[in-house]
């Protein structure tokens, strides 16, 4: 076999595309520009969104297989992507307060367990600590080093590194490393319901990094890909929003609304009613709103509009909108 030269360029090499280019490269592939003009493509592109996020959501619409167009995209206007794109923004706005929420109660349950365990604070982040793997405790403390000179919470690194206590503990590590303190938690106070937090937490720290990153998430909504194992109390919690069987099959199977589900099934878990909750309540009923005045510019039978939908239904049945 004939070896590549140095010089060669990895077959997935692509140039970088200048805003005509990329209009021209979507034109290429079926896209039209009839409900959103070239020139407003262009200013969109250039200063609102990068292309490579636009086009991913091309992934949501059929392409013709076979003839002189076979590849090319069927009935996709470019306002389509741009509207998803905004959508998916608007969708990530609601996800990210939602984890910061649940990270933040969740963390208000491991004190409240703590207390009544009888522990005193310090004596179980020195087991903690000691407990952990060396990998793992040399990943915490230069966590802890980085942290130390931090605006907002190195005040109370400082005065606490050499003995640290779980309340400030809780307070300056990053949510994974959070995750990991509470499994060791439950298992040293055989506690069922906080193991239970422990990973469906895990869940939402992926919905918390995506939203958090302006990763897209509606871009890739069918089932299928890596497996994601769903938790049975969260399976129960989606049939008992009235959703059948084979459509709850068909979106849980998909690891983006699977992750979403589960951080929508403990968020009505554990953040209790209040000005919060309600905020949070206000913020998702807007986004309902807003889909049901402009979604007419999709396709029915996109992935993107039946999602929402089971979105809508679990969040009304788990009491998250009215």
């Amino acid at each position: 076999m004939e070896e590549p030269t140095k010089d060669a360029k990895p077959q997935h090499e692509k140039p970088l595309l200048t805003t005509d280019q990329q209009i021209a490269h979507l034109k290429a592939k079926g896209v039209t520009f009839d409900l959103c003009s070239e020139e407003e493509a262009a200013e969109y592109l250039a200063g609102k969104c990068r292309f490579f996020k636009v086009a991913a959501y091309r992934k949501l619409f059929d392409k013709r297989v076979g003839g002189e167009k076979d590849g090319c995209y069927i009935d996709l206007d470019f306002a389509q992507l741009k509207y998803l794109a905004g959508l998916d923004r608007r969708l990530r706005d609601v996800l990210l307060p939602m984890t910061l929420d649940v990270e933040h109660f969740a963390a208000a349950r491991l004190l409240r367990a703590a207390e009544f365990n009888g522990e005193d604070g310090y004596a179980v982040m020195r087991d903690y600590r000691e407990g952990v793997p060396s990998k793992r405790r040399s990943y915490i403390e230069s966590e802890l080093e980085v942290r130390s000179t931090d605006a907002y919470c190195g005040a109370v690194v400082r005065k606490y590194r050499g003995d640290m206590p779980i309340w400030a503990f809780v307070e300056v590590v990053s949510f994974g490393t959070f995750i990991g303190l509470m499994k060791f938690c439950a298992d040293r106070w055989q506690d069922k319901e906080l193991l239970s937090d422990h990973y469906l937490l895990k869940k939402a720290k992926s919905a918390r990094n995506a939203s958090a990153h302006s990763q897209c998430i509606l871009n890739d909504l069918t089932a299928g890909g890596p497996p994601e194992r769903v938790s049975p109390a969260v399976m129960h919690a989606v049939a008992k929003c009235g959703i059948g069987k084979r459509l709850r099959s068909k979106k849980m199977g998909n690891p983006r609304m699977a992750q979403i589900a589960t951080l929508f099934y403990q968020y009505s878990r554990i953040v209790p009613s209040g000005s919060t909750a309600e905020a949070r309540k206000g913020q998702l009923s807007d986004f309902f709103n807003y889909f049901d005045a402009t979604a007419s510019i999709l396709p029915e039978s996109n992935p993107a509009v039946s999602s929402i939908a089971f979105l809508r239904r679990l969040t009304a049945g788990l009491g998250l909108i009215d």
